[in-house]
């Protein structure tokens, strides 16, 4: 008996053609327009046909493994969209149809957005070419042990230094530990942290910056960071997939231009300004 290719069997047909619509308009309303109908469709016949983004072992395979299994998908992913010179809306759906979360989940749908978002100009310039190269791996470091969340109850500090112009990130108590975010256990090298802006004692609420995690040369912790994957999470594949992590900061020292700072009060500014005067007074 010949065997069957699952991707050319449509399980739906007797449904479609039993429908009293018509199916293809439906798609095309459901979707918003036919363009986006066409690159779903393109996008999920590429993935469907692939035999490196088959999934059907997912289940049978050790925590260990099944990461294994997706940093090859995501690098054969990457690797597909530059050979097709994709588009970044065809890229995205292409990602999306793999199916199996992993660190580049984080990497395209948090830390560039929000370098996109919150970022200046400048910090775009500098930080957003290394992330489409993929020569930085970025995460969204937000979530804390005891605040899940609950950003207004985030404890991670960045103490603005006016005498180096440098912030100082740092985890104050076992609580503050920065839990969960993905593509943090093992790939990240950089992250978005997201931390109270304390300056002169004043607390400032939260705000946004860019951290090296990791060397660039040999992906080892930097020094003063604390990090690791969480371990195994509930369910046969569920997230087992993603390397969530955990992360701990002590007095690690970052410059002041990688505070995002798009959004920033000038009032704020200003008191920087007036502080670095302070401390550096015009010589007479």
């Amino acid at each position: 008996m010949a065997m069957v290719d699952a991707t050319e069997v449509d399980h739906l047909a007797a449904e479609r053609a039993a429908a009293q619509f018509d199916v293809e308009e439906m798609k095309v309303a459901w979707a918003g327009s036919r363009h986006a109908v066409e690159i779903a469709d393109r996008m999920a016949r590429l993935v469907a046909s692939d035999p490196v983004f088959r999934k059907d072992t997912r289940t049978m395979l050790s925590r260990k493994d099944l990461f294994k299994d997706t940093l090859r998908k995501a690098a054969h992913a990457w690797k597909r969209i530059v050979e097709l010179r994709l588009t970044e809306e065809e890229a995205n759906l292409l990602r999306l149809y793999v199916d199996q979360p992993g660190y580049v989940d984080l990497h395209w749908g948090m830390f560039v957005p929000a370098i996109k978002g919150q970022g200046t100009e400048e910090q775009q310039q500098k930080w957003l070419p290394l992330a489409y190269k993929f020569q930085i791996i970025g995460c969204y470091a937000q979530t804390e042990l005891g605040h899940g969340s609950n950003v207004q109850g985030l404890e991670t500090t960045a103490m603005f230094d006016p005498k180096t112009d440098e912030f100082v990130i740092h985890s104050p108590t076992l609580t503050s530990s920065k839990w969960w975010p993905g593509g943090l256990g093992k790939a990240s090298t950089h992250a978005v942290v997201y931390a109270r802006l304390i300056t002169e004692g004043k607390d400032y609420g939260i705000h946004g910056f860019i951290v090296q995690l990791r060397s660039l040369e040999d992906h080892s912790p930097l020094p003063g960071v604390t990090l690791g994957d969480i371990g195994g999470k509930f369910g046969s594949g569920a997230y087992n997939s993603m390397d969530n992590g955990v992360l701990r900061f002590d007095h690690v020292r970052i410059p002041r231009d990688q505070m995002l700072m798009r959004f920033v009060y000038c009032t704020i500014l200003l008191c920087y300004a007036t502080i670095i005067i302070c401390y550096n007074p015009p010589q007479t």
